[in-house]
């Protein structure tokens, strides 16, 4: 796994070097557009799904939401155009509210992703390795809870409105989103389908608008993203170079504050095993 990081990096770096050369084709296979081929500061776009504000100011569910001047501003509809997409994998403790682990981000789904806890994807098994262990093995409890998130680095745009009404205009913000479970078909499939079939354009000059649409299973209501093509841009500017660079630099400093995390949780492991084997050793010895 030591050498993932080190792939993911050498990718990121290509990124940037065939954007700022204008290598479409590159571009392509290094994105995972082509099928042939430390925490950051960047507000996260997400639907809403809070009724009120903590001072009890209404809400609309299922719309755009976005920090934005120390604020939540909130929108039907935004415009986003993608400069990057990754993926990590994720597992969340819903009873105690808390991350438990999370894999280093990559632009592409194939390989090992080296998580927080010292271990691979978080956890998640293979189908092979499933069918293998019995429904109620911990190991397949944990798999089926880990999560695959797709992450768009972007800017946004549009007309949006804060709790009290006012309006604020955003133009190309750089942000992140996040899309998983429900939401992660409908971002995947609407970029694969940018490049399919003999147009092969690149995701970082679409402009896409997004809205929402409620749907329920049972008694569950959610939202997910509906994507549409809002405008396919000339070219790429020097400041899109600049913000191309600044994204790959987010998702590297987010990796290495991972792998520090793997690798000490991997001490720990050794040292943990250590001490079992010590113990044996010494019952044995008695």
């Amino acid at each position: 796994m030591s050498t993932e990081i080190s792939t993911v990096d050498a990718t990121l770096d290509g990124l940037v070097s065939a954007f700022s050369e204008g290598n479409e084709e590159r571009l392509m296979a290094l994105t995972g557009q082509d099928d042939g081929a430390t925490k950051n500061l960047l507000p996260k776009l997400a639907i809403n799904y809070d009724t009120d504000t903590e001072d009890g100011k209404s809400l609309k569910k299922g719309t755009w939401r976005i920090m934005h001047d120390g604020r939540f501003v909130y929108s039907d509809n935004v415009i986003v155009r993608p400069f990057m997409r990754t993926f990590f994998w994720s597992l969340w403790d819903s009873e105690e509210g808390r991350s438990v682990s999370s894999s280093i981000q990559k632009t592409v789904m194939s390989g090992d992703f080296p998580d927080s806890a010292g271990g691979n994807k978080c956890g998640r098994l293979s189908k092979d390795e499933i069918e293998s262990l019995p429904d109620d093995d911990p190991r397949v409890i944990t798999s089926k809870a880990v999560n695959c998130n797709q992450l768009l680095y972007c800017v946004v745009s549009g007309t949006f409105k804060d709790a009290d009404g006012e309006e604020v205009i955003l133009d190309e913000v750089p942000a992140m989103s996040y899309f998983k479970r429900s939401g992660f078909m409908p971002v995947n499939n609407f970029i694969n389908n940018i490049t399919s079939g003999s147009s092969k354009r690149i995701m970082q000059k679409v402009q896409i608008n997004m809205k929402t649409s409620r749907l329920k299973k049972g008694s569950v209501t959610f939202y997910v993203p509906v994507l549409t093509e809002h405008k396919y841009l000339a070219e790429i500017t020097e400041n899109d170079k600049s913000l191309m660079s600044m994204f790959a630099d987010t998702i590297k400093a987010t990796n290495a504050g991972i792998m520090n995390q793997h690798r000490e949780a991997v001490k720990l492991q050794s040292s943990d095993e250590d001490t079992d084997l010590s113990k044996d050793f010494d019952a044995t010895a008695a």
